[in-house]
């Protein structure tokens, strides 16, 4: 088993059954360092605590058996606002948020608006039609099938 696979199934066993959830996991080569890079979340939000008692024992698990000889770099964080939403219960999570659509078909519009349910398959965002810039004309709830969108994230506001 390579070095991938082995830290991926370690974090998995880890996590197990929650409350943390597994967001994104890579290992790359550097020019000098191995970059282990770990993305968790909960329902509720990751702690600092959390992270740093998972990136402690992935350690200890790494120099127990040896799998990596030289430096490395282990990164254990949540994946922070700008990181796309890609699995159900993160739509969940982000209920009621302002959210930002990018489509696969680059000559369709992104699309802004406040995240309102979801399926395995789609989302529905309610979205605001506005005449001249300012005006609130109607807005609309639409379904977008997830096989068509690129990208979703969540869009902070500071009003």
């Amino acid at each position: 088993m390579d070095l991938t696979s082995k830290l991926k199934e370690w974090t998995l066993e880890y996590i197990g059954d929650g409350p943390l959830l597994l967001v994104d996991f890579s290992v790359s080569q550097g020019a000098k360092r191995t970059l282990i890079t770990i993305l968790v979340d909960t329902l509720e939000g990751v702690t600092i605590d959390q992270c740093a008692l998972m990136s402690r024992k992935l350690a200890h698990f790494i120099e127990e058996g040896v799998l990596i000889e030289e430096a490395y770099n282990l990164e254990v964080s949540s994946p922070g606002l700008d990181f796309p939403l890609s699995q159900g219960w993160q739509f969940q999570k982000n209920l009621g948020r302002k959210v930002k659509v990018w489509m696969k078909n680059k000559e369709a519009e992104n699309v802004e608006g406040t995240l309102v349910s979801n399926t395995d398959e789609a989302v529905e965002i309610l979205t605001e039609k506005t005449v001249k810039h300012r005006k609130i004309v109607a807005k609309e709830a639409t379904w977008f099938p997830l096989a068509e969108v690129d990208k979703i994230k969540v869009q902070v506001s500071f009003q």
